[in-house]
């Protein structure tokens, strides 16, 4: 029987694999059942994902005592470890890590470590049974040998995971959007059914998100950092499982859930310490729990995203539905809103910066209760630039703030998103 595998047609070569390496395949044969707890069992330590539960250790013990008698039967025959193809308990082991959400790194670590622990059995084989002569030469081999099979493995890993990864992205995501849909319009009441449909759990607490590039971007890989920036944020709110959607080649649309209420205080967080990176905006609704709560905090952050478009470069980096609530709802009818504001402010929205400022300052002092000292200590200025200014105001607006103050409220409120309006209509 000549060997399919190069290196084992040398003579020299050829004789260490009658006379070790054979022999140690028929040992390795003996105590794969053994061998594949051992490695399993530090899979459990180095790489707890990939063995979450009873079943999953089950697969992974299946898979690995497979591959090491696919290892034993390939050095007895002297078939090339290049042209192997994975065992099918790890095929479906790649394809359900997809699945059950395992990254693709801890996969190929799990790899790695099931030849470290491998190689490190065949080197105590070689090193007491085999003579001193032929020792070097049998190591050498293993070790090439099980280079060349780890390689192959992680290739095959690769090419099965990202295929199934790409079949299970676009049935998620074509059934997410459907149900999705059928929520937003209100066709699907059922919360279990949905979450089925979704595989996303509706009986949570859920905050809406759109986030989206500020400019266009030409590169492929945008959505991929949009992303990424969502996730960054999920891990700041501590959410698990978020779901997201593409909208467009320049913005997601995405879900943060979890079983606890998001606070307060992680909303104030969220917006004045953002952790979206720059070139990246961020547009949030107010939490909600349910099917009712996932399809307003979404309406809401679609809300917050429609007015940080309009406001520009004035918009944070991260919109707050309940913060721009008030001018999201006035401007539904930009043209409506646009003509109240010119009407109501006069010169006051005159689209310089002086005297944006002294609007901005007049619509902080308003929520202030007329508070010079409260609006001076939110917009870091001394409490008698506020005074000034609002008696700048006053003189712009040709009347006294005391009356019609809803109306100028509202109007400020619009202010910010005048450009945008204006420019949206064209007006």
């Amino acid at each position: 029987m000549e060997p399919q595998w190069r290196p084992l047609r040398e003579p020299a070569a050829a004789r260490v694999w009658q006379e070790v390496l054979r022999p140690m395949s028929s040992q390795l044969r003996s105590c794969a059942t053994q061998l594949a707890a051992e490695i399993v069992d530090w899979y459990q330590s180095e790489v707890p994902a990939i063995v979450p539960d009873a079943p999953a250790v089950s697969e992974q013990v299946t898979s690995v005592e497979d591959s090491l008698r696919q290892v034993a039967h390939c050095i007895d025959t002297g078939d090339d470890p290049r042209r192997l193809d994975m065992t099918p308990s790890t095929v479906l082991i790649a394809r359900s890590g997809v699945q059950r959400g395992i990254p693709l790194n801890d996969l190929f670590r799990s790899v790695r470590l099931a030849h470290e622990k491998t190689w490190h059995w065949m080197f105590n084989q070689i090193t007491t049974s085999a003579s001193t002569s032929e020792q070097s030469a049998a190591l050498e081999l293993a070790t090439d040998y099980m280079f060349a099979y780890a390689d192959r493995i992680l290739v095959q890993a690769e090419h099965h995971y990202e295929t199934e990864r790409e079949a299970w992205l676009r049935g998620t995501a074509a059934a997410r959007a459907a149900a999705v849909d059928d929520i937003l319009a209100g066709t699907e009441a059922d919360p279990q059914h949905a979450s089925k449909r979704m595989r996303y759990d509706l009986n949570r607490h859920h905050l809406g998100v759109h986030a989206w590039l500020d400019a266009p971007i030409d590169d492929p890989e945008a959505q991929t950092g949009l992303t990424a920036a969502l996730w960054r944020l999920a891990s700041a709110m501590s959410a698990q499982s978020p779901m997201v959607l593409p909208a467009g080649s320049m913005a997601i649309t995405a879900w943060l859930s979890r079983s606890q209420a998001f606070t307060a205080s992680e909303l104030k967080r969220m917006v004045e310490e953002p952790e979206s990176p720059v070139g990246v905006s961020v547009a949030i609704g107010e939490p909600g729990w349910g099917i009712g709560g996932f399809r307003r905090t979404h309406l809401e952050a679609s809300h917050a995203h429609r007015l940080a478009s309009l406001l520009g470069e004035r918009a944070p980096a991260v919109t707050r539905y309940r913060d721009v609530a008030v001018a999201a709802l006035a401007s539904a009818d930009g043209e409506h809103a646009v003509a109240f504001v010119k009407r109501v402010l006069g010169p006051l929205a005159a689209e310089d910066e002086a005297t944006f400022r002294v609007a901005a300052t007049l619509a902080v002092y308003l929520e202030e209760s007329r508070s010079p000292g409260k609006a001076a200590q939110r917009l870091t200025v001394h409490p008698n630039t506020v005074s000034y200014r609002v008696h700048q105001a006053e003189q712009l607006l040709g009347r006294p703030i005391d009356a019609n103050t809803l109306e100028i409220s509202l109007a400020l409120a619009l202010l910010p998103a005048l450009r945008g309006l204006s420019g949206h209509r064209g007006l």
